[in-house]
Order: structure tokens, then C-alpha cells, then sequence
């Protein structure tokens, strides 16, 4: 059961650093923090942030089982 797990945490990592990287903003954008705070996620940025999201519960979730076994 440990070693299932620690596959499961493995390829969530991956899954999980990929999408974060996914998720960063280029230089050519701009760094006001005013204008990142109204700007709207749309499309696949959308889908991504909330893929990043359920992935971190995942990864979360199994951190835990695999800490109480």
C-alpha cells in the first residue's frame, strides 16, 4: 500500500510542477500588481489554474493517508 502511494504522490508531483510551470507569466507582461488583480482568467488559463488546484488537494490528500499508515 506504501509503495502505491509513493507512485501516486510521485506522478502527482510531475503532474503538479508541470502545471505550475504552465501557469507562469511571461516578461513581455506586464508586473503591475493593479492590473494583475483585474485581469480574468478565461479559457484554458481558467481550466489550468483549477486543474493546478484539484491536483494540489490530490497531493495533499495523499500526504496525508500515506502519513497515517
Amino acid at each position: 500500500m506504501k509503495t502505491a502511494l509513493t507512485i501516486i504522490q510521485i506522478i502527482l508531483c510531475i503532474i503538479l510542477s508541470t502545471l505550475i510551470f504552465l501557469q507562469s507569466k511571461g516578461d513581455n507582461e506586464s508586473n503591475n500588481i493593479l492590473s494583475e488583480a483585474i485581469s480574468e482568467r478565461r479559457g484554458w488559463e481558467k481550466i489550468i489554474f483549477n486543474s493546478t488546484l484539484f491536483v494540489m488537494l490530490m497531493f495533499l490528500l495523499s500526504s496525508i493517508t500515506q502519513s497515517l499508515i
